[in-house]
């Protein structure tokens, strides 16, 4: 079966008060339009799908382009039936925001090929829309052969949404908009999904819709009643979940959908093995892996395509964005990792931060306010506490004094430094990029090294302690209330 799939994102999104489109903004930080190109690529029934968009939408095409895995297919064979939806998008552009009848027409017209079952029609604005909901729907529509199939569910609150008037033995007649439902109508709480599938003779049919008066748009909620009036076969797939279907208006909107998506995603970790001290507060982003006996505490924020081993654990207040961590690694408080890589074994934190670029460990331990940037840390070297690392590879078993920080840029280029394995840092030290500390070396606390220096030397570079006696005077008042007390006490 050849199916190809319309996603709808030309409008506008005038209640999200952004020069963002709407689509684009970021639920759990994936673009909302997004989901909706994954969900039908993860489906597996969709050969190819094509996002309308506005002239004014130049930035979500953009976006989808430069997406690694929604690149154009390199290879012929990438283009056959069952290959992902998502690895050959195609654009189509409505000239005026008519309503979403004509932005299919928009869709429809860019079809690559006549030849086809049916077509998959879905607002890009709904990012809880599940593959597993696709699947079912595209199923439902082959065995009962329909012309038309409608995704409807039963809502809590049916207020704005369309209503599923149904006649005799249940076969739907149409949908009523609610602007347009009377009193009783109203009282209808099965409604409209927007998740249609289209064939061949109903997609027809679009031309014929007609222009609804009140909002001067064409409404393709009419497409029912044409498909009825031409005595084509339309069914529906009453869905179980209504919350899959929400689709996102406002800020608020963003926020339920991504409280509903955390939740289903810690929901989801947990029943892999993974402990949640506070589902409400982490927040995991859908690219996330977590291993299993990992442990992760409130307030913690997994981000981009981080990769957590088994039996981590991750205290509160830790953000980690694009990052793997190995297996038994101790991530502890208030700690900041973006694009790095902590080996197995290793401890961080607390109040640390291992910027872009940083490998660490195994088995090393990054301590409190120690920052990190563009370098290696080798097994067992330890940076205990307020020590900056810039730009610099430390092989194994070294020990960074506390205050130590790596002079990595000259106001002009960044420069490396080196420190090898065995050596020891005493506190209070600055080393000078470029510079090499060979191994077993030490170097003296509060030195500053310029050159390397050599295998099992000891470096130091500091003046010959001086105290001179009666360098401090008293202050002006401290004499005149010592010789206030004097005549007080008669001393």
């Amino acid at each position: 079966m050849t199916v190809y799939s319309v996603i709808l994102s030309a409008g506008i999104g005038k209640r999200m008060k952004s020069s963002t489109p709407k689509v684009l903004h970021e639920v759990l930080g994936k673009p909302i339009v997004a989901y909706a190109v994954d969900a039908l690529a993860n489906c597996g029934k969709v050969l190819q799908t094509i996002v309308v968009i506005s002239k004014r939408s130049g930035l979500i095409r953009q976006y989808l382009e430069e997406r690694p895995e929604d690149k154009p297919a390199n290879k012929p064979e990438d283009k056959l039936e069952g290959k992902p939806a998502n690895r050959n998008l195609i654009f189509a552009y409505q000239e005026e925001p008519l309503g979403t009848a004509d932005a299919l027409r928009a869709g429809v017209e860019v079809l690559p090929e006549r030849d086809f079952d049916c077509v998959v029609v879905m607002a890009g604005d709904t990012p809880l829309v599940k593959s597993s909901t696709l699947s079912e729907l595209i199923e439902r529509h082959a065995f009962l052969k329909s012309d038309l199939t409608l995704t409807t569910f039963i809502a809590s609150n049916p207020n704005s949404y369309g209503r599923i008037k149904r006649g005799p033995e249940s076969a739907v007649q149409c949908i009523i908009e609610d602007g347009d439902a009377s009193a009783e109508e109203k009282k209808i709480f099965e409604v409209n999904s927007g998740l249609y599938v289209f064939g061949k003779k109903a997609l027809a049919l679009l031309r014929e819709i007609g222009k609804n008066e009140k909002k001067g748009e064409y409404y393709l909620t009419d497409i029912v009643s044409l498909c009825n009036a031409k005595g084509l076969n339309v069914n529906t797939h009453v869905a179980p979940n209504e919350y899959e279907f929400m689709g996102i208006n406002t800020r608020y909107d963003m926020l339920v959908a991504q409280k509903a998506l955390q939740r289903e995603i810690a929901l989801k970790w947990m029943e892999e093995g993974v402990t949640m001290m506070d589902v409400e507060s982490i927040i995991i982003h859908p690219g996330v892996s977590i291993g299993k006996d990992t442990v992760i505490y409130p307030n913690v924020q997994l981000e981009g395509n981080t990769r957590i081993g088994e039996g981590c654990k991750i205290y509160s207040n830790v953000r980690i964005v694009d990052t793997e961590l190995e297996d038994r690694v101790i991530i502890n408080d208030s700690t900041v990792i973006d694009k790095s890589k902590i080996l197995s074994g290793s401890t961080i934190g607390p109040f640390a931060r291992v910027r872009p670029g940083s490998e660490i460990g195994p088995k090393a331990r990054i301590g409190n306010f120690v920052e990190i940037k563009n370098s290696t840390i080798g097994f067992n070297t330890k940076a205990s506490h307020l020590t900056y690392i810039g730009d610099a590879i430390l092989g194994r078993d070294i020990n960074i004094g506390a205050g130590t920080i790596t002079c990595n840029y000259d106001g002009k280029d960044k420069h490396k430094t080196v420190i090898k394995d065995g050596v020891f840092i005493g506190s209070g030290s600055q080393l000078v990029a470029p510079v090499t500390i060979n191994g077993n070396a030490f170097v003296g606390a509060g030195s500053t090294i310029t050159a390397d220096v050599p295998e099992k030397a000891l470096a130091i570079s500091r003046t010959k302690q001086r105290n001179i006696s009666g360098w401090v005077k008293p202050k002006e008042n401290e004499t005149k209330e010592n010789e206030t007390i004097k005549n007080k006490t008669g001393e």
